[in-house]
């Protein structure tokens, strides 16, 4: 079942148009007898390595969004055990409000990384805010008699985490080239419609029932070609959890690891 269900995340309505244009033109093409033998290495070049570059590099922003993620989560976690533990007089209730707060970060940051881009200016302004309230909640510690010099550390985890947002923004708002998205999609529905002549001079060899398997060629071209752009579409945007490989922000599994 998990197959079907990946299966189904590269495939969509432009799958189908593009596979009915390029069966059609073949039809035509076969029909008419129009035949022309040109050469397959122009799509790798004018198609597959163009999209597999972008394939490429959102893969490389998908793995530095995991980068990032990961110190969010290891800088609070330091934050809080400064919290949790290092204070002369333990406080359980104080060590409770920091994490509620470091979740209440995190819900933030779910909602923002997961919004629609256009609309996400008030969610980044929620992180921010909690982000000071932290800032603002590791100097009531001095009371519990917590040494200066961890305050200064729980600084530096709140600076750093700061760091690893704004590298998640960049990654949230800066993605492929417009240019270069536009010129895959036009071309993907131009190329093989473009190569029907060429599928119909490769069906002029079959002959009875083979005659079907004329109409395969074109089929596998149009699949495999839309395919991948829509793996680099599900890429683009590495936060948005349309597509298994998407990064989530799992608050729960956060809320396991700041234990008292």
């Amino acid at each position: 079942m998990k197959f079907f269900k990946d299966f189904y995340y590269i495939t969509n309505f432009k799958t189908f148009l593009v596979t009915f244009l390029a069966i059609s033109a073949t039809y035509l093409c076969i029909e008419n007898e129009i035949h022309a033998d040109l050469p397959l290495a122009l799509v790798s070049i004018a198609i597959i390595f163009p999209v597999v570059f972008a394939i490429n590099s959102a893969y490389a922003r998908r793995e530095q969004g995991l980068v990032s993620l990961a110190a969010c989560k290891g800088f609070m976690h330091g934050f809080y055990r400064i919290t949790a533990d290092h204070p002369k007089d333990s406080d359980p209730e104080k060590a409770a409000e920091c994490k509620e707060k470091i979740k209440t970060l995190f819900n933030s940051l779910k909602c923002f990384l997961e919004s629609d881009p256009e609309k996400s200016q008030s969610f980044a302004k929620d992180v921010y805010v909690n982000i000071k309230s932290l800032s603002v909640f590791s100097k009531t510690l001095l009371v519990q008699g917590l040494h200066g010099r961890s305050i200064a550390r729980m600084s530096v985890f709140l600076t750093r985490f700061c760091v690893a947002f704004e590298e998640m923004q960049m990654i949230f708002y800066y993605r492929t080239p417009i240019g270069l998205k536009a010129y895959g999609k036009i071309f993907l529905v131009v190329f093989p419609v473009l190569y029907a002549p060429s599928f119909a001079l490769l069906a002029s060899n079959f002959s009875g029932l083979a005659e079907y398997f004329s109409y395969l060629i074109p089929t596998l071209y149009a699949i495999i070609l839309v395919s991948l752009d829509n793996i680099q579409t599900q890429l683009e945007n590495p936060f948005d959890q349309f597509g298994s490989d998407d990064i989530r922000v799992d608050v729960d599994k956060i809320d396991e690891m700041l234990i008292l």
